[in-house]
C-alpha cells in the first residue's frame, strides 16, 4: 500500500495529470449521456431493442477500418493536439443527433463517433503513458477507471430522469457542451512529446509505420499472449452484451430509467475497482496474469446466472459483480501492455490490440445475431458461459 499511497501522492502534484482527470471526468459524464440518449432515441422510433444492439456493432466496424491509422498517427504526432481536435468533434457529431429522428441517420452519427472513438484511444493511453511515466501507471489506469465509475454511477441515472423530464434534444445539446468544455481543458496540459533515438520522420509513408509496428509485434510473444486473452475478453463480452439489449427490453421489459439504472450499477463498478486495484496493487501485480484468469473464472459464472434469471435486481446484482471483475482484468492487461510495450511503438500496438480484439467482437457479433434470429438470448449466455470457463479454469490450472 506504500507504493501506491506514495503513487496516488505523486500524481496529485502532477498539475497536468489532475487537468486530464478532470477533462477525462467531464467526457466520461458526456459518454454516459450519450449511451442512454442514443439508446433510448433508437428505442423510441424502433421499439425493439434488437436495432439498439446495433451500438455494440460500430466500434469494431470502426476498428477495423481506422485503428492501424490511430496508431501510426498516435506514434508520429504531438498526442495531446490528437486528443484535442478529437473531443472537439464528438461534440459537434453529438449535435447532429438532434437533426433527424431517421434510423439509417442515426446509425450513420453512431459509426462516426464511434470511429472518433478509435482514434481517440491510442492518443489517450499514450498521453496518460507521457504524463506519468511507467512507474505510476497502473495506480494512474486504477484512478482513470474510477472516476469514470463514479461518473456511471449518476450519469445513466440524470440522464433517464433529464429525458423523462424534458426532450431528447435537451441531453444531447448538454453532452456536447460537456465535450467542448473538455476541449478546452485538455489545452491546459503540458505534454512532454517522448523523443527517441529512432526519431519518425513526418514525411515518411505512414504505411511504413504500420508495417513496422506490426513486425514489432509479431516478434514479442508476451505482447502477443496479452492481447490474445485480450480479444477473447472482447469478443465474448461483445456478443453478451449484444443478447442483453433484448433480454433487457424484449425480455424483461424494462423501461429508459431502468436501463439507465443498470448502466449505472455496471460501469459504476469502474470506481470499486479502482479502489481494490490500488489497495491491492502490490498482490495483484504479484499474481500478474492469474488474477486476469481468476476474474475471467468469476464473469463466467455471472453469465451462467443470467441464464437463470427473470427478476430486475437479480439482474442488477449480477451486473454489478460481472462489471467488477470485468474492469479489474481490465486494468491488469490494460496497465502490463503499456508496460511491456516499447515506448516508440505503443501508439501502434494498442491499436493492434484495438483491430484484433474488434474484428474478434465483430465476428461474435454477427455470430451472436444469427443464433437470435431463432434462439433466445438466454443460449448466448450459456455459450458463453461455457466458452469464457473453460478458458479460465484452462488457465488457473496450467498457467506458469
Amino acid at each position: 500500500m506504500t507504493v501506491s499511497r506514495t503513487s496516488l501522492d505523486k500524481m496529485m502534484k502532477n498539475r497536468s495529470f489532475i487537468i486530464f482527470l478532470i477533462a477525462q471526468g467531464i467526457t466520461d459524464i458526456a459518454e454516459a449521456f450519450n449511451f442512454i440518449a442514443i439508446t433510448s432515441l433508437i428505442i423510441q422510433i424502433t421499439g425493439s431493442g434488437k436495432y439498439a444492439s446495433f451500438a455494440v456493432l460500430c466500434t469494431p466496424i470502426s476498428s477495423f477500418i481506422l485503428s492501424p491509422f490511430a496508431g501510426g498517427i498516435g506514434d508520429r504526432y504531438n498526442v495531446k493536439y490528437l486528443v484535442i481536435i478529437i473531443s472537439l468533434m464528438r461534440g459537434i457529431t453529438t449535435v447532429l443527433f438532434v437533426l433527424s429522428y431517421k434510423t439509417i441517420t442515426i446509425y450513420v452519427f453512431m459509426l462516426i463517433l464511434a470511429s472518433f472513438e478509435v482514434l481517440y484511444n491510442p492518443s489517450r493511453k499514450t498521453l496518460i503513458l507521457g504524463l506519468l511515466g511507467y512507474e505510476h501507471i497502473m495506480i494512474g489506469n486504477s484512478v482513470l477507471l474510477g472516476i469514470s465509475g463514479f461518473v456511471f454511477i449518476i450519469g445513466p441515472v440524470a440522464a433517464g430522469l433529464i429525458i423523462d423530464i424534458f426532450e431528447l434534444r435537451v441531453i444531447f445539446f448538454t453532452t456536447s457542451i460537456l465535450y467542448f468544455l473538455s476541449t478546452i481543458l485538455l489545452f491546459f496540459i503540458k505534454s512532454q512529446p517522448y523523443k527517441n533515438n529512432k526519431k519518425i520522420d513526418v514525411r515518411s509513408n505512414i504505411y511504413k509505420d504500420i508495417r513496422n509496428g506490426y513486425e514489432y509485434f509479431k516478434s514479442q510473444t508476451a505482447i502477443k499472449e496479452l492481447i490474445y486473452i485480450s480479444t477473447l475478453m472482447s469478443l465474448l463480452v461483445a456478443s453478451m452484451n449484444t443478447a442483453f439489449y433484448p433480454f433487457a427490453f424484449d425480455f424483461l421489459k424494462i423501461t429508459s430509467k431502468e436501463w439507465g439504472i443498470i448502466m449505472s450499477v455496471f460501469y459504476g463498478t469502474n470506481m470499486f475497482a479502482m479502489i481494490i486495484s490500488i489497495y491491492f496493487n502490490k498482490a495483484i501485480r504479484k499474481m500478474d496474469l492469474l488474477f486476469s484468469y481468476f476474474a475471467i473464472a468469476i464473469v463466467s459464472v455471472v453469465w451462467l446466472s443470467y441464464s437463470l434469471s427473470n427478476k430486475l435486481i437479480t439482474v442488477i446484482v449480477l451486473q454489478f459483480i460481472e462489471g467488477l471483475f470485468i474492469s479489474l482484468a481490465t486494468i491488469v492487461l490494460s496497465t502490463k501492455l503499456q508496460v511491456i510495450t516499447r515506448r516508440d511503438y505503443t501508439s501502434r500496438i494498442i491499436a493492434i490490440n484495438d483491430i484484433i480484439n474488434n474484428v474478434g467482437k465483430l465476428t461474435s457479433i454477427v455470430i451472436t445475431y444469427f443464433i437470435l434470429s431463432f434462439k433466445p438470448p438466454q443460449s448466448i449466455f450459456l455459450l458463453n458461459f461455457a466458452i469464457i470457463f473453460s478458458y479460465g479454469i484452462y488457465k488457473l490450472l496450467f498457467s506458469n
